[in-house]
Formats: C-alpha cells, sequence, structure tokens
C-alpha cells in the first residue's frame, strides 16, 4: 500500500474540485453545490505551514464563491487540529479510510451489471438526483486518472452506481449509490465486487474508500468484502 499522503493525493484526484488555490503547503479546493470535499481546505504534506495564515489567505477566495471556510484535517495532523479547535472551529463529520487487498477478485455474475470508462448519462442521473446537480456533473468531467463506472440495473431500474480511479496500483472506490426501493438485496455488494474485479484486471493491487465512521451498515458491507484494514480518519473543521 502506497504512502497516506499518496493517497490523500489520489482521493482528490479521484473527486476533482472545480477551482483550486496552493498557499504555504495548503489546497484550497471550491466548487459550489453540497458536498463538502470538493469545498474544501486542505493540508498537502506534513510540512504545511500555519493553517492561520493559510485560511486567511483564501479568504477572499471561499467569500466570492459564497462558501464558508473548511478544514479537512487527516487524523495525522493533530496540531493543525488542535489549533483550529482552540480557536472556535467546529468539528464537523468523521469519515473513515479503509482498504483491502485485490487478490483473486472474481467479477460477479449479474445480468443488470456493465461496467464503462466514462459515466453514461443514466449514471450521471442516479448520482446527482432527479433536480440535477451542475457541480458535480462538471468535476465528474475533469476526471484525468483512469476510471471504471458501474452500473447495475434491476427490474428495470438503474439499482447500484459506483466508480473506480486507479493509480499507483490502488483503486480508489467513490459514489457507491443504492436505490431506496432495492437496497438489502446485495445489489450495491455486485457494483462495488465488480469495481474490485476490474480494477484488479486493470492492475490495481489493492483498493481504498472512504465511509462515513457512523454508517455501521456501509462498514459490514465493505467488512464482507474484505476491506479488512483501517488506515485514518479525517474530519472538518468550520469557521465560527
Amino acid at each position: 500500500m502506497t504512502g497516506l499522503w499518496t493517497l490523500e493525493r489520489i482521493f482528490r484526484e479521484a473527486w476533482p474540485a472545480l477551482e483550486e488555490h496552493e498557499a504555504d503547503g495548503w489546497l484550497a479546493r471550491l466548487t459550489g453545490g453540497d458536498t463538502r470535499r470538493p469545498n474544501a481546505i486542505n493540508p498537502l504534506g506534513p510540512h504545511a505551514g500555519d493553517v492561520f495564515a493559510a485560511t486567511e489567505t483564501f479568504r477572499t477566495h471561499y467569500a466570492a464563491a459564497g462558501l464558508r471556510r473548511i478544514v479537512r484535517l487527516p487524523d495525522f495532523c493533530p496540531e493543525a487540529d488542535a489549533a483550529l479547535a482552540n480557536a472556535g472551529w467546529a468539528l464537523e463529520g468523521t469519515t473513515r479510510t479503509i482498504a483491502c487487498d485485490l487478490a483473486d477478485r472474481i467479477m460477479p455474475d449479474h445480468p443488470g451489471l456493465e461496467l464503462a470508462p466514462a459515466p453514461s448519462r443514466e449514471w450521471i442521473a442516479a448520482r446527482v438526483g432527479p433536480d440535477g446537480d451542475p457541480a458535480t456533473e462538471a468535476l465528474l468531467a475533469r476526471l484525468d486518472l483512469p476510471a471504471i463506472f458501474a452500473t447495475v440495473a434491476h427490474e428495470g431500474v438503474l439499482a447500484a452506481i459506483g466508480y473506480a480511479v486507479i493509480d499507483e496500483g490502488v483503486a480508489v472506490i467513490e459514489s457507491i449509490r443504492t436505490h431506496s426501493a432495492f437496497r438489502r438485496q446485495g445489489l450495491g455488494r455486485t457494483c462495488v465486487g465488480a469495481l474490485l474485479a476490474a480494477s484488479q484486471q486493470a492492475g490495481a493491487s489493492a483498493a481504498c474508500l472512504q465511509v462515513d465512521a457512523a454508517n455501521r451498515a456501509g462498514l459490514a458491507l465493505y467488512a464482507g468484502l474484505g476491506f479488512d484494514r483501517q488506515l485514518y480518519d479525517y474530519h472538518y473543521r468550520v469557521e465560527p
């Protein structure tokens, strides 16, 4: 498995932002929409500079975009986290990073399973909902890494979706969604299993994904698919 800072980079590139600004080892990402990840300030490595100086540098960018400043902090950045906590920046959302090996993966046998190198219109509609989300659609169009998009149809409905990107022998699994009418039928498992098998076929030796630390059902699903290693958590600090 590659280093944690390299994984952080791959996760950022797997869910790209529409606008980025860098200052003293910190990266401000701005996209809009309702997702925190592509709208947060991230450390770029162990030698990132003062977090307050960086957030102040980025103030005008977030103000111009009408966004609050949010700092995304892996749990191997305790000093920056403690500094923001002491300054009253509130904690939000803990997410867990888990990993598995990809040896001997078998492609699931499901008649509605399809894999593609780019998202179809149906995939995007299933991801963003009936009202659409221009920000999500735009950032998906910016993917530069090799990708595999999975769809699982059931009873004429697109029941489960997800995708993987591959870099440095690691597959990052993203955007796993199961239609509410078809949950607990194994379709999400089929989708993830297909992405893991296809990623192995494409040369990946390991896979990672990030899941809400409180999502017990999701954690159980992924454990059953071999995700047996917890690598690190991250959370957000939001300006007061």
